[in-house]
């Protein structure tokens, strides 16, 4: 298994086990190192609390420990089940990699290396906690469908693109996004929906919002606008402005770790 975990070079890799706790003196830990440094996978090791409890060396008391986390970037971290949690809920940090290929090609950052995580217990609500909260609020329909979302995502990383190497082209880009552009009936594309035409021209209209009359819109004056706050914006306009904001600020912060 270990060849073929080095050809795939997966960003993490989740080990669920049958085993006792997950310490760091034991085996796991020491197959989780090798991991972590070569492809340099983040590794999760999990077991289930009935085998950790079974598990008694002579001498010693048992060891709530259910999970290792390895990285290697901050090491080992023991993960233990504390007294009265039902779970634990991990949230992994990661950031932009760069990929380097052994025949010499340009790396690229088209990949995420996860370099810690952190802890919370879950703790189930007693009945009386439950009561309390047992009317729920019926959820508001999505704005976008997934499928639209997708979409809008691809075409705010396109404009983010190309704002930051070729600003004059930015307003041919948009004309591409139109419901009539002719690329579409050429390769057998549905026409977008309604709501998502309706994005579409929302980002339309945030580019030419910070279009100088005769200049170019510059990456600084489209973040600018999307980190501004609107109570009377609209929840399409709103969630148009929060995915170009997540985008820019990527490609902020791959720009960063390129000019180190």
């Amino acid at each position: 298994m270990a060849e073929i975990i080095r050809s795939v070079g997966p960003t993490v890799v989740v080990t669920p086990l049958l085993d006792g706790p997950q310490l760091s003196s034991r085996w796991a830990a020491r197959y989780a190192s090798v991991l972590a440094d070569d492809p340099g996978s983040g590794v999760l090791t999990l077991t289930s609390l009935g085998m950790v409890q079974r598990c008694r060396p002579h001498g010693r008391d048992s060891v709530p420990v259910v999970a290792l986390w390895k990285d290697p970037v901050r090491g080992i971290r023991e993960i233990p089940l504390e007294a009265g949690a039902q779970g634990v809920l991990l949230t992994a940090c990661g950031d932009r990699s760069t990929r380097r290929t052994a025949d010499g090609r340009w790396p690229v950052d088209n990949a995420t290396h996860y370099f810690d995580v952190a802890v919370h217990q879950v703790r189930a609500a007693s009945a009386r906690q439950g009561a309390s909260n047992s009317q729920f609020q019926r959820l508001a329909p999505p704005v976008l469908e997934v499928g639209d979302l997708t979409i809008l995502t691809g075409w705010a990383q396109a404009v983010a693109e190309a704002l930051a190497h070729a600003p004059e082209y930015v307003e041919t880009l948009l004309a591409s996004a139109n419901v009539s552009a002719p690329w579409r009936a050429a390769m057998q594309l549905e026409e977008p929906s309604q709501q998502l035409n309706e994005a579409l021209s929302s980002l339309k209209r945030a580019v030419q919002a910070v279009t100088p009359p005769g200049g170019t819109p510059t990456t600084d004056a489209l973040l600018s606008y999307c980190r501004e706050e609107r109570l009377d914006e609209r929840g399409l306009d709103r969630l148009l402005r929060r995915v170009l904001r997540s985008t820019l600020e990527q490609l902020r912060t791959r720009q960063a770790a390129e000019t180190r």
